[in-house]
């Protein structure tokens, strides 16, 4: 199970940062927790964030990563 940081649980202010917020969070994720680092960062942002903003910002966090 992934344990986010206090550092990884302060969500960005603005929408044009959460891609950037979800790839530091994802990134740090061994393999063996990525689903639940997935699921936790879904349940942090939704604290601002509408469910929309961040299936898109996800799609394209995981359109770009999994690019690398």
């Amino acid at each position: 199970m992934f344990v986010p940081t206090p550092e990884q649980l302060e969500l960005p202010e603005s929408v044009d940062d959460l891609e950037g917020w979800l790839v530091a969070m994802l990134r740090t994720a061994p393999d063996d927790a990525l689903a639940s680092a997935l699921d936790q960062a879904e349940t942090i942002a939704a604290e601002r964030f509408s469910g929309e903003q961040i299936v898109e910002a996800l799609r394209r966090v995981l359109a770009t990563e999994l690019r690398r």
